[in-house]
């Protein structure tokens, strides 16, 4: 059973992922769903952000688009929120130990780029955990050519 402060984690994280959908409704005029689409359009801003954000907007975009990236491979791939208390972060897990961690991933990208893409993560999640994600997204992904993955 979850106690009440993961349940209200739970509902921040939810929450700060529907932001991300709401600003880049209004000021972007993007329909980022919690999707491959969506996670391209991250990809993209990040992409932006970086060579162009203010330190100060890298410092805090983690916090925010890591949730809307963490929604993406839960609506994906399915997985739930967990803290990893060694890390002392949140977590995408699919089963015990096998675990992708959002807000590190957008942290990387907006730091370095090269070769930390959220996209390619993203696409790489049913390579890595293929039987342990919900049974169909693993099903829609094995009908799939392996050229078309990316």
């Amino acid at each position: 059973m979850r106690d009440a402060s993961t349940l209200s984690m739970h509902s921040a994280l939810k929450a700060n992922a529907e932001l991300v959908r709401k600003i880049a409704s209004q000021k972007l005029g993007v329909d980022a769903s919690y999707d491959e689409a969506g996670v391209r359009w991250l990809d993209d801003f990040l992409n932006r952000q970086r060579q162009h954000g203010t330190a100060e907007s890298k410092e805090k975009l983690p916090q925010t688009l890591g949730s809307f990236l963490g929604e993406c491979i839960i609506g994906t791939y399915g997985g739930l929120w967990v803290f990893d208390e060694t890390l002392q972060s949140w977590s995408v897990s699919f089963s015990d130990g096998n675990c992708v961690y959002p807000f590190s991933k957008v942290s990387k990208q907006l730091e370095s780029g090269d070769g930390e893409s959220v996209l390619s993560l993203f696409t790489a999640i049913p390579l890595v955990f293929g039987p342990r994600l919900k049974q169909s997204a693993a099903t829609e992904i094995q009908k799939k050519s392996w050229w078309r993955l990316w």
